[in-house]
């Protein structure tokens, strides 16, 4: 089964206006058509982290842990942890621990004993999170790639974003 090795995700927040963009290093990019999450793979001392990112529209964008959209910590998903879905939308706003505001959104379910209770609490979770009923894991993992979202079952079930870089979250 797929597992993680990291007990705390950092995600980052491009806003769309900017454009494409190349990830900076030791981070994955999670893209969809609403949100663009870097998520962090390697980097770091991110409470004074600071990425010049080429992108399309404007360049560079200077990305620093002092901007509204700068690293956010996700839920633990340690083996007693949660499984989560992140959402990075420019309408999204939610206070940081450190005050700042933050376009990511973290959801998450206690994590259960086993793949198919798992699977049940993922699929009423996407299905409250872009407010329609999906039928199988299948269907809500679609709506939320398309949606723009990265999700990640608890460490030692099947559940994994499959664009987040080998060795990390690798379905």
């Amino acid at each position: 089964m797929a597992t993680t090795t990291f007990t705390v995700r950092q995600f980052y927040n491009i806003p769309s206006e900017y454009g494409t963009f190349e990830r900076p290093a030791s981070t994955f990019v999670v893209t969809g058509s609403v949100s663009r999450l870097l998520v962090n793979g390697g980097r770091t001392n991110l409470a004074n982290d600071s990425m010049t990112i080429t992108t399309q529209n404007s360049s560079p964008y200077i990305a620093n842990s002092g901007t509204s959209e700068g690293w956010w910590p996700s839920p633990d998903i340690s083996a007693a942890g949660y499984g989560i879905i992140v959402g990075g939308n420019e309408a999204y706003t939610n206070s940081t621990p450190d005050g700042r505001t933050s376009a990511v959104s973290c959801w998450g379910w206690v994590a259960q004993e086993d793949q198919p209770t798992n699977d049940a609490e993922f699929i009423a979770l996407a299905s409250s999170v872009l407010g329609d009923f999906y039928e199988s894991v299948g269907a809500a993992k679609n709506a939320l790639r398309s949606a723009g979202f990265y999700y990640q079952y608890p460490v030692g079930f099947d559940g994994q974003s499959p664009n987040t870089g080998d060795g990390s979250d690798a379905a």
